[in-house]
């Protein structure tokens, strides 16, 4: 028998986007699709859409930056620093 504990908070897209921002903030250093969600996950939350989706979204309005990393094998996404 499996018994779930702790179930998942499921955050509107403005929260999810704002949950994104603070990893890639507290990262401080280029983060994989992968590395974004496992940090979302220890948060037992859940994104109201596929990160990949919300990620793409937040790089169109210009908050992220990301692009394809053949050395990580799959996206990279971060936060241009100002200065």
């Amino acid at each position: 028998m499996v018994v779930r504990l702790m179930s998942e908070l499921r955050l509107s897209e403005e929260d999810a986007f704002e949950l994104i921002m603070s990893v890639l903030k507290a990262a401080n250093k280029p983060l994989t699709t992968g590395d974004i969600d496992g940090e979302i996950k220890k948060r037992f939350v859940s994104c109201p859409d596929r990160l990949p989706i919300l990620l793409n979204r937040l790089r169109l309005r210009g908050l992220v930056k990301g692009q394809l990393s053949i050395e990580r094998k799959g996206w990279v996404w971060w936060i241009e620093t100002k200065g």
